[in-house]
This record gives structure tokens, sequence and C-alpha cells, in this order.
């Protein structure tokens, strides 16, 4: 069960994470930077008195998740791309994580099917269910609406310092054996798409999180881990978070090197198997024993 003050954290930093959401559906239009949105993003997290749980994700068409501009990125949103928003933010480690899609011009169809499973699955939301259950909801209100939820995609549970925290909630019906219990966080997060129904790692990864420390030979690269434990703990970092910290080249060698030694953990970018466009939504919510509380509207 969570305490008074745990439960009055999560409602502040939900508060937060929305207000950011709602603000950023009026800046993503033709022309604007993908960097500019997501430095915009987390300083305006900042701004609220929170902090960024993960780096700003801003991921376009086929792209599913994980995409956090580099800091040497010149991409630019442009007429007739999807585009998908995911925002996390935390006051001394709880978490709240929402998300949004926007339609220049295309897929509204799509926009408006993902915000609708969303919805079919919060109201599945109650103690004592198998989380398959939620699935079953969103599975079911994807396919009444023409569209395909993404299969190897999941939302998750939330607990202090853990982005993705003991449960996993699917988006189509399985029976899983994990059940709700009052006080649990979960963030729900249908995924809809008109390809394939999954997606696939691409080769390029722009966030990680640290591990465990790991034996290094150079000087620079343990002061480099060091930095990260110390800044950002086991929540995800982005590579242009440290862009000051050393050349281009010497970080991403760097990066490369604690990934591969176990020290960090990579998130791939993450793309539709059937280049098909990808729709997202998300919400925080807490179980409670009528239901769930939203803590992200």
């Amino acid at each position: 069960m969570l305490s008074d003050e745990e439960l009055q954290t999560y409602r502040n930093v939900g508060k937060i994470v929305a207000e950011v959401r709602e603000h950023v559906r009026s800046m993503v239009k033709p022309g604007v930077a993908l960097l500019n949105i997501a430095e915009a993003v987390e300083e305006m997290i900042k701004q609220k008195g929170a902090k960024p749980a993960f780096p700003c994700n801003v991921s376009l068409n086929e792209v599913a998740a994980h995409y956090s501009p580099p800091a040497d990125d010149d991409s630019q949103v442009k007429e007739g791309d999807l585009v998908k928003v995911d925002i996390g933010a935390h006051i001394d480690g709880y978490i709240a994580d929402t998300a949004v899609t926007i339609a220049l011009g295309a897929k509204v169809e799509m926009v408006q099917a993902v915000e609708r499973a969303l919805e079919e699955g919060i109201k599945a939301v109650k103690p004592g269910i198998d989380v398959g259950e939620i699935g079953k909801a969103i599975e079911d209100s994807a396919k009444a609406s023409g569209f395909k939820p993404i299969r190897n995609l999941t939302g998750h549970g939330l607990s202090q310092w853990n982005l993705h925290a003991g449960i996993t909630v699917p988006n189509v019906d399985e029976n899983t054996g994990q059940k709700l219990e009052v006080g649990n966080v979960i963030a729900l997060e249908p995924f809809l798409t008109d390809g394939a129904g999954f997606v696939e790692d691409a080769p390029q990864a722009y966030i990680f999180r640290y591990l465990r420390d790991r034996p290094v030979r150079m000087r620079m690269t343990r002061e480099l881990l060091n930095t990260i434990k110390r800044s950002y703990s086991s929540l995800p970092f982005a590579e242009r978070w440290l862009a000051k910290q050393m050349s281009k080249l010497r970080l991403e060698l760097t990066l490369r090197e604690l990934v591969g030694v176990g020290a960090l953990h990579p998130y791939h970018i993450l793309k539709e198997r059937g280049d098909g466009f990808v729709a997202q939504a998300e919400h925080t919510v807490i179980v409670t024993e009528n239901g769930c509380e939203v803590t992200t509207r």
C-alpha cells in the first residue's frame, strides 16, 4: 500500500507531466526540430519542480519508441508525419509516465483509435484481475477500429526509482498470472499500427541505463560510468545529456564499451516490422479498491 505522502507525490508529478503533454500538442508542427521538442519538454519538467524520469522520446511514423534525438540531430517534423511524444518525470524517484500522438495531416483515425484503446484499458483496471484482461480490452478496441496492437510492446509497473517494476501489462489478450493489487502503480501504454503488429530493434541506441559497476581499462571510461551512476541512478539517460563530457566520437566509443562489458543497458530504437505507422497513448494509473485513479489526466 502507498502512504499518503507517496500517493500525493504520484499525484503531483502526474499533474506536471499532464501539463507538459498538453503543451506539447501545440509545439508539434511542420518545421520544428525533434531536438527542440525533446529539450523543451525536459526543461519544462525541471521548471515545474520535477526531473525527467527518462529522456523525452520523439518518434516518427514507423518508429514506435526510444528515439530521443542526439545532440547533433537536425531532423524536423514534416507534414504527414505521425509524431509520438513520450514523457516521464519524477519527484524523489516517484514516476509519472504519459504519451501522446499528434497526426499532421494523416492517420488521424489511428490516433483516435489508440486513445479509445487506452480508455478501454483504463476501464478494465481493478484489483484482483489478471493484467491480461487489460490487454484484452485494448486488443478488442484496436481491432474494432481496424488496427493491430503491437504484441511485443507492453505497459509496465512503476515504483520508486524503477521505470519497469514487476508487472508487465500486455496490449493483447493473455493469461499472464499477474494480478493487480490495491496500490499498484502502472503505466498503460497501447501502441497501434497498420503494419505487421510487431517491433524490432534498430541498430542505433541513444538512450541508456546504468546496470552495474564493471572493470574498465581507461580512466576516462571509469569517470564517465561514475558520473552516470551518480547523476541518473537506475533511471534511463540520453547520450546527448553527456555531450559536453567529451567529443562525440569518444562518447560513442565509451558508451559502446560500457554496453559491451555489461555496465549499461542500451535502449535500441524500435521500428515496426512491416514499416507500418505506429500510434501510442499512455497514462499512469494507481489501482484503487473500486478501479483506478489516473494521475496523468
